[in-house]
Formats: structure tokens, C-alpha cells, sequence
């Protein structure tokens, strides 16, 4: 009698579950450079470079160092600067989640400094790849089209405030700037905590120290805003701050 040989049964291998991007739990996937990427592109952006993070009050970088790396923010606030030889210094622009920073660069040199002003994480990608990558993809370029456009309206809006407005008028814009800004990228606006020094308000403003401590002080009496801790305000009145600041 043959003995049939018995085969083992087939072993069945189930699939995979997709694997998931960091991008998928950030804030900043949909906002920026990243808001029209898919997966998949998402995918080959992270590969250019990883997360990096820094202490408040580090500098990411310096002015005129290569630039060899951009960044993009997903967590935290970041003040980008230049500074005088003789040590005084303009704030360019406050950058938060969803914003590029070390782009656009200068000759392979860094324009701004920026300094974390608080815990700050971001997306680093190598340079080179990056801007090679923007070449392969439409929806980027006009993605970081639209980004530089962008910098370009609020670079342009704030030199009609350094150059028109008062003092007071200055400092309610600022405030009123700081609020949209919150709002936009989710961040808790009650109260509103500026991450800020009131001289490094006078650096982003064009003021002196005394100056900007008096505008507060006289939003403050007008009841506009009350003043919490060293660094937080509460907007009182909206529309009449937002009316000072020109908005």
C-alpha cells in the first residue's frame, strides 16, 4: 500500500500594515510646503535630512554661515534677526509651526539668525536635495512659491508699520499680528504669551525698550489688553485693538 506523503499546509502571511510617517501626527503636514505633497512625497522629503531640536534660547544658526541645511518647523516659536556691528538688532519675522526657516539663503550663506525662543523642533533637510527636489515636483515649487510670496506681504506690511505707525499704534499691531498668527497655526491664545522680552519687541518694532513699556502701559489704562506675568496679555477688546493697529 502507498503511503501518500502529506504536505504541510501553506502558511499565509498577511499583509503589512501600512507604515506610518511622522507627518502623520504633525500639525505642519498640513500647512506650508508639505499641504499638497501625498504620502509618498511626504515620504521622500523626510528622507533628505530627520528631526532636529533645540533648547530655548539656542541658536539654529548664524548669519553668513553656509547654508547647508532648511527647516521646517513643527513645534515652537523662532525668531529670525540680523545684527549691527555695533550690536543692534532687527527681528526680521516670528516663525511657528508650518514655517521654513533658512530659506530663501544667500550664496550658499544663511541671511538671518535664528534663535528658538522656545522648545523648538523641526524637519531638517539637506540643501542640496531639497532644492533639487523642488525641481521634480510642481506642487512644491509653487507650494514654497506661495511661501516666499507670503514672507514677502508680511516683510512688506511691516515696513509700512515700522514706517507709518505710531508707537502705540505699533505695539497694539504687533499684539493683534502675535493673536492672527496663534490662531492660524492652533496655538493657545488665552492668554496670549509672547515668547518675547519687551526689548526684543523693540527689536521686531523699531522702538526703544522705554517706548514699547509705556505703549503697554497705555493699552493697558485704555483697556485694551491686561498684562499677565512678564511675558502674557489678555486681549480685552478686539476690535478696538485691532483698530488702533491700523488692521
Amino acid at each position: 500500500m502507498k503511503t501518500e506523503q502529506i504536505r504541510p499546509a501553506a502558511t499565509w502571511r498577511l499583509s503589512s500594515p501600512p507604515r506610518k510617517l511622522l507627518c502623520d501626527s504633525c500639525l505642519g503636514s498640513s500647512l506650508g510646503i508639505c499641504r499638497p505633497l501625498d504620502d509618498q512625497r511626504l515620504a521622500q522629503l523626510l528622507a533628505m535630512g530627520g528631526r532636529r531640536r533645540w533648547s530655548k534660547r539656542e541658536f539654529m544658526y548664524r548669519t553668513d554661515e553656509p547654508a547647508r541645511t532648511v527647516y521646517k518647523i513643527t513645534k515652537g516659536i523662532v525668531a529670525e534677526s540680523r545684527t549691527l556691528d555695533d550690536g543692534r538688532r532687527q527681528i526680521i519675522g516670528i516663525r511657528t509651526v508650518g514655517d521654513l526657516c533658512g530659506y530663501p539663503e544667500h550664496r550658499g550663506r544663511y541671511l538671518f539668525c535664528a534663535e528658538a525662543l522656545t522648545e523648538v523642533e523641526a524637519c531638517a533637510f539637506d540643501g542640496e536635495k531639497f532644492v533639487a527636489f523642488i525641481g521634480r515636483d510642481i506642487d512644491l515649487a509653487c507650494a514654497l512659491a506661495e511661501d516666499v510670496s507670503d514672507r514677502l506681504r508680511r516683510a512688506t506690511r511691516n515696513l509700512t508699520v515700522i514706517g507709518q505707525l505710531k508707537s502705540t499704534e505699533r505695539v497694539a499691531h504687533f499684539l493683534v499680528e502675535i493673536h492672527e498668527l496663534y490662531v492660524s497655526r492652533h496655538i493657545c491664545t488665552h492668554p496670549l504669551t509672547l515668547h518675547l522680552t519687551r526689548q526684543e519687541i523693540a527689536d521686531y518694532l523699531g522702538l526703544t525698550l522705554e517706548t514699547v513699556s509705556r505703549s503697554f502701559s497705555r493699552l493697558r489704562d485704555m483697556r485694551l489688553i491686561a498684562l499677565v506675568g512678564g511675558d502674557a496679555v489678555a486681549i480685552l477688546d478686539e476690535d478696538r485693538l485691532s483698530h488702533i493697529a491700523k488692521v
